[in-house]
Order: structure tokens, then C-alpha cells, then sequence
């Protein structure tokens, strides 16, 4: 079941402005409205984020370490349908004890997986977490398609109550909605909750983690300037 609100907001300036023989013309009225409509949707893509770790006396075996893990782990994932990979951000630095004294290197990279199976991708987890990968993250989403299309259907409700504002404001001043001279529309979203990284260490022969998809808030807003004109 879906929850959709609207927010709103008003400002009315009056102006008279004199005419060419310095008698005041009918006032010109501007209203500023903004709207924001919002409904919550269901997540349907699951996201995960699996690090290859190694540590080592020099950066060249730390850094073959990571590649021989991440190369493995690339070709188990293209063997399960449905889920994409893509690679993350590669790192190698030098680790250093209390006593800020050198004591190995360490390299690791990231794999970013999407899919909209969440069984098959959580059992892929696993079994990457069992060869030493460590899951740095897991995340729930919307998929593009739908935030797109309820981004959409938003805005045009947005519009819809603030014409319906503006008139009503209109008729309690005694005017009428002229111009619509100027509307802007934008869209904004809640991000992904995460969930709390594991290291596979810690976890040993765990089964695959377990995750609940949520509501997400979408959100499409418009701000107009409105010309009232007398009836």
C-alpha cells in the first residue's frame, strides 16, 4: 500500500504600477507557489558491495593477491543470471603498527553487484564471502524504471494541486489565474537505507546474510510564478 503526500508553500506580492498619465493601473498580482508531492514505493533491486582484502610484506604480493581474489570472483558472478558486476575503487597503501612503524602492505578493491533477485544474488554472497571476500555493503533500491515513471505521474499531480491552490488563492483576493509565467520542476528521492558492513573473517562458514526490502520515498517537486489578473 502506497502513501502519497503533498507539501506546499505560497507568497502573493501586489503591485500597482502607474500609467503613462500617472493614474495607477489594475494591480498585477504575483503569486510564487512550490508543491512537492511524495509517495512511497516499494525497493525492488538489492545492491551489494564485496571487497577483495590482502595484506602482505610488499605491495606487489598484496596487490596479486587482491587481483588473483578479484579475478576469481568475477568469474563467479558472470556464471549467475541476473546479477551485474561492476568494479570499485582499488587501493594499496602501507600499514603501520602503534608506534606509527611500517609493518606490511595492504591492497583491496571493491565489486559492486545489482540485482533484482534477491535470493540468487544473497546465495552469491555467501559464497563469495566463504572464498575471503569481505561485504562492505548491502543496500535496497528502486529500479530506474519505476522511480521514473512515479517521478512522472508526481509531477504532473504536483502541478495539478498547485493550479488548484492557485485558483483558490485567486478567488479569495477577488482575481483569476492569468499567466503562468515561469514553472520549474525538479525530483529528489531518499537514498538507499544501508545495512551494516561484515567482514568475512568474523562471520567463518556463516549462511548468506539476510535482507528485507523496504518503502522509499520518491519525491517530485515544482515551484511557479503566477500572474493574477482581475475578474
Amino acid at each position: 500500500m502506497s502513501y502519497r503526500g503533498i507539501a506546499c508553500a505560497a507568497l502573493l506580492v501586489l503591485a500597482l504600477w502607474p500609467a503613462a498619465d500617472g493614474a495607477a493601473q489594475a494591480p498585477s498580482t504575483q503569486l510564487y507557489l512550490q508543491e512537492t508531492a511524495t509517495r512511497e514505493v516499494g525497493q525492488n533491486v538489492l545492491v551489494a558491495t564485496v571487497q577483495a582484502h590482502a595484506e602482505a610484506a610488499s605491495p606487489g604480493e598484496a596487490q596479486a593477491a587482491v587481483n588473483r581474489d578479484m579475478a576469481a570472483a568475477v568469474e563467479r558472478v558472470q556464471a549467475v543470471a541476473g546479477v551485474r558486476a561492476a568494479t570499485g575503487s582499488y587501493n594499496v597503501y602501507q600499514r603501520s603498527d602503534r608506534d606509527d612503524e611500517p609493518v606490511g602492505w595492504v591492497a583491496q578493491q571493491d565489486l559492486r553487484l545489482t540485482s533484482e533477485d534477491p535470493a540468487a544474488l544473497l546465495e552469491l554472497i555467501g559464497d563469495l564471502q566463504e572464498r575471503g571476500l569481505n561485504m562492505n555493503g548491502l543496500d535496497w533500491q528502486i529500479d530506474d524504471a519505476t522511480r521514473s515513471k512515479v517521478q512522472s505521474e508526481l509531477t504532473i499531480e504536483a502541478i495539478a494541486t498547485l493550479r488548484q491552490r492557485a485558483e483558490a488563492i485567486a478567488a479569495s483576493v477577488g482575481m483569476r489565474v492569468g499567466n503562468i509565467d515561469t514553472l520549474r520542476v525538479g525530483g529528489a528521492m531518499e537514498g538507499p537505507r544501508p545495512m551494516m558492513a561484515m567482514r568475512a573473517e568474523a562471520m567463518g562458514s556463516a549462511p548468506p546474510p539476510t535482507a528485507l526490502p523496504d518503502q522509499e520515498t520518491v519525491r517530485a517537486s515544482v515551484e511557479a510564478e503566477i500572474t493574477l489578473s482581475p475578474k
